[in-house]
């Protein structure tokens, strides 16, 4: 489902597959473990080839508890379908969301 690299400092989470309610709360729950010792992690969905509404709501809960956390959480490499969705809805103003891998480490 996701593999885990670290990277310039921060933990880059590379998603593979589909991002659900089963899936989505498998990888919140492992970023917000990852938070226990490291600061910032990066979501690249360059692997996701499909999410839905009760996968964003993870992702959306995810990044509340990371703001309470006072940790960064950074995403990159969407696709257009999954952009867009985060465009639609708007959340594309409250996510730090990179075109590459490379800028979200900056």
């Amino acid at each position: 489902m996701f593999d885990v690299q670290g990277k310039n400092g921060k933990q880059v989470v590379y998603i593979k597959g589909e991002v659900n309610a089963q899936t989505g709360g498998e990888l919140k729950k492992k970023v917000l473990d990852m938070f226990a010792s490291h600061n910032a992690a990066v979501l690249s969905f360059k692997g996701v080839v499909y999410m839905n509404s009760s996968g964003l709501r993870e992702i959306i809960d995810l990044l509340k508890n990371a703001n309470k956390m006072k940790k960064e959480l950074g995403l990159c490499e969407m696709s257009s379908d999954i952009r867009e969705m985060f465009a639609f809805t708007g959340l594309d103003k409250v996510f730090k969301i990179y075109e590459t891998e490379a800028q979200a480490l900056g």
